[in-house]
């Protein structure tokens, strides 16, 4: 029965002026759309137009006569099912993705709308690789970002239980600031303070007012050299002495000090404790000092060798070794260190230190080995000897002896005579010092002087200093 004017058309009618847009539209759907598959009413592929890129090698008879449920996934059967139930009764059509199983390609997600025709109904899809695609790549980015979190969650809890039940008093302040961002309970205790009073507070503010001045000097010195340093004063509340070892790390873009706190061994002596005095003074006096291990590595050095080394920082030349920079460094270092262990000290050793631009500056060494239970140090005093006159001074007697001997024999003897006398003197010479300089140690003088050790002996008994040396 016909409707009124201006009644709205039913279900029938609305599904008839639907069926005959689709087939006027067809030619121009087949050509848009990626993809557009024209079913009979109970679902079978009659008709497909392929549009989509880069699948130029699909065949598309393949899919004609079959069931379109057939060219699809699983869970995408019954989507093609309702979308063709809607078709057929004349509901408004709305977009379903449906992912197809195309051999040589896999899975391609499509996003279909089904519309009736005369013949059945019309599928017309586009196709979502590059959407896939990025959601896939999105969900992995989220599912990565999430464990991170929790990584990150992890650490932190496991970082707070350990700062948190240490015995040993800690401090966590912010580089640029000065101002402690944690602090655990040993800490409190240890200062006197409530702990959980001490974030924001100056990292200097925890000591007495007098300690203060040389703590804020110590931690730019800490800052700027990158070099552990030890600070001894007094705590503000709790009035004891307090030692704070400080120590420079990056977090991110930001420096942070450590702050690593002990109860102090001594009286705090005015402003400046012994410690301070010493190395404040070995700091800066004009001979070079270095303290090194057993092998070698320098753990410390002052300004003066700084200056020798022709080097910056302090904090560069730590765990570098002291042999870089001498001479010989296979011979001098190795003899000094040796001696310096097995007789306790060493004095007058000549060598040369060779900075890094190439620059030399003769040297004399002291050596001292400092040891304790757990590990030996040895400690060198280098003395610039470049201002003095390097040619020897002859004393009256012995070699003095021998050269005014020499300079007698001139017009004496032939030249070549003279010569190989003048040779075999200066070679003792030489041997007597290095004998002297290794505190008879033959084995080193061997080294030191580049013979073996049997032709050094071959030597001594010509020059007769092989008793002489027994004897001593």
């Amino acid at each position: 029965m016909p409707h009124s004017d201006g009644a709205p058309p039913n279900r029938a009618q609305s599904a008839a002026a639907n069926t005959k847009l689709a087939n006027e539209l067809l030619p121009l759907v087949a050509t848009v759309a990626d993809i557009a598959i024209v079913s009979s009413h109970q679902g079978s592929i009659q008709d497909v137009h392929w549009n989509v890129a880069d699948t130029a090698d699909v065949d598309t008879d393949v899919f004609r006569g079959v069931p379109l449920e057939d060219t699809v996934t699983e869970e995408s059967r019954p989507k093609v099912r309702e979308m063709l139930a809607a078709a057929l009764a004349g509901e408004e059509p709305r977009w379903r993705e449906i992912n197809h199983l195309i051999d040589g390609i896999g899975e391609l997600p499509v996003r279909y709308q089904a519309m009736p025709s005369e013949s059945g109904v019309i599928f017309v899809g586009r196709e979502l690789r590059a959407v896939s695609m990025l959601q896939s790549r999105l969900v992995a980015a989220q599912r990565a970002l999430d464990e991170d979190y929790a990584r990150l969650r992890q650490l932190q809890t496991r970082y707070r239980v350990l700062f948190q039940t240490s015995n040993e008093p800690l401090l966590i302040a912010d580089g640029r600031t000065r101002r402690i961002q944690e602090a655990n309970g040993a800490a409190g205790r240890l200062l006197g303070i409530d702990a959980a009073e001490l974030p924001g507070q100056g990292l200097a503010s925890v000591f007495a007012v007098e300690s203060r001045p040389k703590f804020e000097d110590a931690i730019e010195r800490v800052l700027s050299a990158g070099q552990a340093e030890v600070i001894v004063g007094r705590a503000d509340e709790a009035g004891q002495p307090v030692e704070c070892r400080l120590t420079v790390f990056r977090a991110a873009d930001a420096m942070m000090l450590l702050c690593r706190l002990s109860r102090g061994e001594g009286p705090v002596e005015g402003e400046l404790a012994i410690e301070d005095i010493l190395l404040g003074m070995v700091g800066r006096i004009p001979d070079a000092v270095v303290m090194t291990n057993v092998e070698g590595s320098v753990l410390w050095c002052n300004e003066a060798f700084l200056g020798m080394a022709e080097t910056a920082l302090a904090g560069q030349m730590r765990g570098r070794s002291l042999a870089e920079f001498m001479s010989r460094p296979g011979v001098d270092l190795d003899i000094i260190i040796d001696n310096a262990i097995q007789h306790g000290q060493l004095r007058a050793f000549s060598s040369v230190i060779v900075g890094a631009f190439g620059s030399e500056t003769p040297v004399e060494i002291s050596v001292a080995s400092l040891a304790d239970e757990d590990n030996k140090v040895v400690g060198f005093v280098m003395r610039d000897i470049s201002r003095y006159d390097q040619v020897p001074s002859r004393k009256n007697g012995g070699n003095g002896e021998a050269a005014d001997h020499m300079m007698n024999l001139v017009g004496t003897v032939p030249l070549k005579e003279l010569v190989r006398a003048s040779t075999e003197e200066i070679e003792k010479m030489c041997i007597e010092a290095a004998l002297q300089k290794t505190g008879n140690n033959r084995a080193s003088a061997a080294e030191m002087l580049g013979l073996s050790r049997q032709s050094l002996y071959v030597k001594l008994r010509r020059f007769g200093l092989l008793s002489s040396r027994a004897e001593h």
